[in-house]
């Protein structure tokens, strides 16, 4: 199970989500660099969006984006265009982008992109074999290289929210970046959890 506010990222209700943290930029900013036109968006709780993910279920993705301790955040339960190395590398031209895709199958991408490149990076062992083995300790990472912990509330609450009729495409090739680096906070090795109720 997650810990604490990131409670609701094993919740069954959401079986697949994605969501990107930058540094530095503006809700308005993030829209722009997905491609979507900031001034068509509108601040809405999740509840209020249902005719934007009605048009989503045809194509297309739900952005709800917001501002959490100087970094902006971009959710989406519907499409994942967050994880696409394109956009993550527009997303993070001057700054830094952190992105956790966690997909219906069960897999979770955790990738971290500063000004335009993808930078590698190990998680290590994730330990366990349970669905959201892997998920828990790259939230964790994620907390710990932004301080950013997002609670239900965040996400069920008025954030400024936009369709996406069409996804940013992929870049091609996608290369290996500037090699592995040391962030300025690392992100942390994931080592099995001792205590059972952890996982």
């Amino acid at each position: 199970m997650a810990d604490g506010t990131w409670r609701w990222a094993t919740d069954p209700r959401f079986p697949v989500w994605c969501v990107t943290f930058t540094r530095d930029l503006t809700p308005d900013e993030v829209l722009r660099r997905y491609g979507a036109d900031p001034r068509t968006a509108r601040m809405l709780a999740r509840g209020e969006a249902g005719g934007l993910y009605d048009l989503a279920l045809h194509g297309g993705t739900v952005l709800r984006a917001g501002t959490a301790d100087g970094w902006a955040f971009c959710y989406e339960d519907v499409g994942g265009a967050g994880s696409r190395s394109g956009l993550l590398g527009t997303l993070s031209r001057g700054t830094e982008t952190l992105s956790l895709l966690h997909g219906g199958d069960g897999t979770n991408h955790l990738a971290y992109w500063r000004d335009g490149e993808r930078i590698d990076f190990e998680l290590g062992p994730t330990g366990g074999t349970s669905r959201h083995a892997g998920l828990v300790p790259a939230l964790r990472a994620v907390t710990r290289h932004t301080g950013v912990s997002l609670g239900a509330d965040d996400l069920e609450g008025p954030l400024l929210t936009a369709y996406l009729a069409e996804a940013a495409p992929l870049r091609s090739p996608v290369t290996g970046g500037a090699g592995t680096a040391t962030v300025g906070r690392p992100l942390g090795a994931v080592r099995p959890a001792s205590d059972p109720k952890h996982r």
